[in-house]
């Protein structure tokens, strides 16, 4: 089984003043700007930096926001069930991603950044997105004889993201519909 390397703190509250100001600030620009965040809050950077982490934290706390509404738009409308569903609902997500221009920005003006806030084993992205598909696995196909859930789950975590960021990674296009395909495969 899967272990994490530190505790990942829970979610901020949508409602959250400062994550939602970092949402419409990273939405706007592909970035956060913790100077202007913090001006716009009402609070000091250092008070920032306590409170919320650092700006990966912040910026994996908003991506993870902006994700998970996405992910409750998409869900209802994939079909199939099984390998069928995750892979259709990981295309889904994957796709959406691709077509916000905030993500768009913040992978082509900041890619070291992005490849570590969303992939690294120390952000709040990954674990979170692992844990999550770890549910879906186990809802959709069960607890495999072979592995666990959560293993699965991480391989189909990791083609995603390898065709998602492939261009970042070899210089080749992105190809969502490759890594739905070898993630159907996958879990078939």
């Amino acid at each position: 089984m899967m272990s994490r390397p530190q505790e990942i703190p829970d979610p901020l509250p949508v409602d959250d003043p400062v994550l939602r100001a970092a949402v419409a600030m990273f939405d706007r620009d592909g970035w956060i700007d913790a100077r202007a965040l913090a001006q716009e809050a009402g609070i000091g950077r250092a008070t920032l930096y306590r409170r919320y982490g650092d700006r990966d934290r912040l910026l994996g706390e908003v991506i993870w926001s902006i994700a998970t509404a996405e992910f409750t738009r998409v869900h209802p409308r994939c079909r199939g069930r099984g390998a069928d569903g995750i892979a259709d609902l990981v295309h889904a997500i994957l796709h959406t991603s691709a077509q916000l221009p905030s993500m768009r920005r913040f992978l082509a003006d900041h890619p070291e950044t992005a490849l570590r806030v969303m992939t690294s084993r120390d952000g709040v992205m990954q674990h979170r997105l692992v844990s999550t598909l770890t549910r879906i696995v186990r809802a959709e196909i069960g607890e495999p004889d072979d592995t666990d859930a959560a293993t699965l789950a991480y391989a189909v975590t990791r083609v995603g993201e390898s065709f998602y960021y492939r261009e970042l990674i070899t210089g080749e296009p992105a190809d969502i519909d490759a890594a739905a395909v070898i993630i159907r495969r996958l879990l078939r």
